[in-house]
This record gives C-alpha cells, sequence and structure tokens, in this order.
C-alpha cells in the first residue's frame, strides 16, 4: 500500500493533510523519514510514525469494489458466485460485509466492511442516503416520467416510493438517485413509468463516486478522503478486526 494511502486510513485524514505531513519531513518508516507519498508499506509488518507518534495498521475495514455482472451480493456459501469470491486474500476479514446489495445483473459500486455501525448508518431509511445509478432502457419513458419520480412513484403493487430524481441522459438512457432502497427498486419505478431496464450501473453513494480506474472485478479500501465523502460520522478510535 502506498505510504500517504496508509497513513490517511490509519487517521482518517484527507490526502491533502496527509501530502502535507509527508513533503514536512513528519512521517517515518520504522527509523527513516520519508517524504515520498509513493513508497510501498506493508500492512502489519512496517512501523509508521507520524510526528513520533506510532500509528496502529490502518483502522476498521472499508472496501470499494467494482462489482461485475454474474455474481451475487451475499456472504453465503452455495449461491453461486458472490462478491466475497472476489475479495484479494490480504483484505479478507471474517466480519467483511457488504454494504447493502446490488442485483446479481446490476454493476457499479459495492463498499464492504467490517464495521456494524457504518453499514447500518449508510443502510437504515432513515438516512436517506443517496443512492445514483445509470440506467439503459428498451425503451423511453412515459412523458411525465420526471413528475412521477419527483412526486414518488407509486409501483404496480400499489407501494409509494420516496421522491427520487430522474434524468434523461437520451432517449434510452437514465440517471437515477434514490434515497431509499426497496427490493429491485430501480427496475420497478422504471416499469411504472412505462418501460424495462436492460443494463444497470451503480455510480454513486453519498457524495463517494465509484473510482473510474477501478476495473470490474477489483477492490481496494477506501482513503480518507472517501471516507468523509460517505457523509457519515467516522469513528476515531476503531481497530480492524483479524
Amino acid at each position: 500500500m502506498r505510504l500517504d494511502r496508509y497513513v490517511s486510513i490509519a487517521t482518517h485524514s484527507p490526502r491533502s493533510e496527509v501530502t502535507r505531513l509527508i513533503r514536512g519531513g513528519h512521517v517515518k518508516i520504522g527509523t527513516q523519514v520519508v517524504k515520498d507519498g509513493g513508497v510501498h508499506v506493508t500492512v502489519g509488518k512496517d512501523a509508521v510514525q507520524v510526528k513520533g507518534q506510532a500509528l496502529e495498521a490502518p483502522g476498521t475495514l472499508v472496501l470499494m469494489m467494482h462489482k461485475p455482472q454474474g455474481v451475487v451480493t451475499t456472504t453465503e456459501e452455495g449461491a453461486g458466485p458472490t462478491v466475497m469470491g472476489l475479495i484479494p486474500r490480504d483484505l479478507q476479514r471474517k466480519a467483511l460485509a457488504p454494504i447493502g446489495r446490488l442485483d446479481k445483473d446490476t454493476t457499479g459500486l459495492l463498499l464492504l466492511t467490517t464495521d456494524g455501525d457504518l453499514n447500518h448508518a449508510l443502510t437504515h431509511p432513515r438516512r436517506h442516503v443517496e443512492r445514483a445509478y445509470r440506467a439503459e432502457l428498451a425503451g423511453e419513458l412515459c412523458s411525465n416520467a420526471e413528475a412521477q419520480f419527483e412526486q414518488g412513484v407509486q409501483l404496480q403493487d400499489g407501494t409509494l416510493c420516496q421522491p427520487a430524481t430522474l434524468e434523461r441522459l437520451g432517449p434510452v438512457s437514465a440517471r437515477i438517485v434514490l434515497r431509499e432502497g426497496r427490493y429491485h427498486q430501480v427496475k420497478r419505478m422504471v416499469a411504472a413509468c412505462g418501460s424495462t431496464v436492460l443494463r444497470l450501473h451503480r455510480e454513486r453513494i453519498g457524495q463517494l463516486w465509484l473510482d473510474p480506474l477501478l476495473p470490474p472485478g477489483s477492490v481496494r479500501r477506501l482513503d480518507g478522503d472517501e471516507l468523509q465523502a460517505l457523509g457519515v460520522a467516522w469513528p476515531q478510535d476503531t481497530v480492524e478486526s483479524a
């Protein structure tokens, strides 16, 4: 792991602040001052200090995954290929679990964490954490679809959804922002407005966007700036579980 990312995760500090510390000569690996944030650090092996204070290995684990098609969002075995099978060995933890779910055929941003409180904060209905999706459709939506989304779409079973945002990106493509998470919600809302979802891709959770450089099926840790973008309080004293 890069030194700047290690310090950012371990201290829950923005990368800009970490860069200033490193360039100012305040960070050591072992006994050596290191001013290059790109230097590699081996988690659990290298001892890192900031201003003379030893850092614990980065705390509670939060991962970003670019979920590909064809894998199930579950921790249970026997369900076919799952997102847990994509986690590299060095990032596997007993308590690691997905934050919410994506359908088997849905791609894009999926977060996983060892922190149950963080998971709860991002998925509880009262939090209204935004989730943005890009949808490719089989046909055009009805003419008043934007108004229906803004008022709250009524699903075909009578369920009334909370207000959401629909932005048409083309005749058969749209960006949809939800503030709740019902079963197959995007697909059911689109169906209520006269079309069918062919492909669905999650782009954003809170203010955290999927890293455009992260290939499908890949996973990495979040840094301090990205944790802040989630818009939830972050505990300062948590320690990663083994």
